[in-house]
């Protein structure tokens, strides 16, 4: 009796390590798709998400150059691209990039889950071409996920 109770809950913990990161990746581009904002709105983390892409942003432009025209090109990237996320990083926003029908008419994105270890997995699109599509990076919230990153 004792054996076959933990090899029931080892079936649970193995079906929810294995199909959680699919089903939560699944939920959040079918919103998108749909155009749900409540549904993304439960789902993402906005405002880490926000953060993570305007450090992403930041980064980018930090090629260490010092020349005073660099650096006025980086501030102006940054001011642009940082008003770009802002107005971008919302459920409307979301469901424009994670719908590929709206970024490249007549495709659509496969997805493939990539775990990073038990709290973190990263959701990799490629469009129908074979060009790279967004990632979206998740971490483990409670059971479920959220999605806290998203790189282009």
């Amino acid at each position: 009796m004792k054996l076959r109770l933990i090899l029931l809950l080892a079936l649970v913990v193995g079906g929810w390590l294995f199909a959680s990161p699919w089903y939560s990746m699944w939920r959040i581009v079918s919103a998108a798709e749909d155009g749900d904002s409540a549904a993304l709105e439960q789902r993402i983390d906005f405002e880490r998400l926000r953060d993570t892409m305007q450090a992403d942003l930041s980064a980018s432009r930090d090629d260490g150059d010092s020349d005073l025209l660099d650096q006025i090109g980086d501030g102006i990237v940054e001011t642009v691209g940082g008003a770009a996320i802002d107005v971008a990083v919302t459920p409307q926003g979301l469901a424009v990039l994670l719908d590929a029908s709206t970024v490249v008419p007549g495709q659509d994105y496969s997805w493939d889950v990539e775990r990073d270890g038990f709290s973190q997995f990263r959701a990799v699109s490629t469009l129908e071409d074979g060009s790279a599509g967004p990632v979206m990076t998740f971490e483990r919230d409670g059971l479920g996920w959220q999605l806290v990153r998203v790189t282009l």
